[in-house]
């Protein structure tokens, strides 16, 4: 560009505070403005989008469908999915509600819970039975949410759908308060017991990566 017309750009920039004059070289720099709006495009980006591309590398490892699920008051909501690679597949559509005791995808949002919260929560939802897997006592659920926060992950096995399994761990967020749960889901056929350590460790691996990025983000 012009000498003339570089200098205008540069010094509406500077009437903006996104560049600055620079003493030691005699030319410009970036300036605090622009820190501000670091903070802005970091806010802007949501679970859903840090997540996605961790999710894809997850589901491209394992071959079976991934989803981000989040609690919203009484209910566990799909925020975000990747298909499985395969013919015979689970279909999971963002906005797809789940109960909140039942579940690997659920049962991790609750682990973590204050114990208030979770006391007020366990009073205000029917534990309802979907299959005879389904655990509906609360002694139970709270024994089997103590043993998730134990080791880290949840694995659930046709507790709402009869034949299918789940393998969730906690998204952190930079306070390390768990704002999703990370889960790999398919037929138990696949999933079976040969393969899930292999399913848990690169789950628990994607849901910690995205836990880090969202404490960079500040998110």
């Amino acid at each position: 560009m012009p000498r003339s017309t570089t200098y205008r750009y540069l010094q509406s920039l500077r009437s903006y505070g996104l560049v600055e004059d620079d003493q030691a070289s005699g030319g410009f720099r970036l300036g605090p403005r622009v820190l501000q709006l670091a903070r802005v495009a970091r806010k802007g980006l949501g679970v859903p989008e840090v997540a996605l591309p961790h999710m894809r590398e997850l589901a491209e490892e394992t071959g079976e469908a991934v989803i981000l699920t989040r609690r919203m008051g009484q209910m566990v909501v799909c925020v975000e999915r990747v298909e499985s690679k395969h013919r015979i597949r689970l279909t999971y559509e963002r906005g797809n509600t789940l109960p909140p005791h039942a579940g690997a995808s659920a049962r991790v949002l609750l682990a973590w819970l204050p114990e208030k919260e979770l006391d007020e929560l366990l009073r205000s939802v029917e534990l309802k039975r979907y299959t005879d897997r389904t655990v509906t006592d609360p002694k139970a659920l709270r024994a089997d949410l103590a043993c998730i926060r134990e080791h880290g992950y949840a694995v659930s096995y046709g507790e709402v759908d009869p034949g299918v399994r789940g393998i969730a761990a906690p998204v952190f967020d930079g306070d390390h308060q768990v704002v999703a749960g990370l889960s790999t889901v398919g037929p138990a056929f696949r999933l079976d017991d040969s393969a899930l350590p292999g399913v848990i460790d690169a789950t628990r691996r994607a849901a910690e990566a995205i836990s880090t990025r969202l404490a960079e983000l500040d998110v």
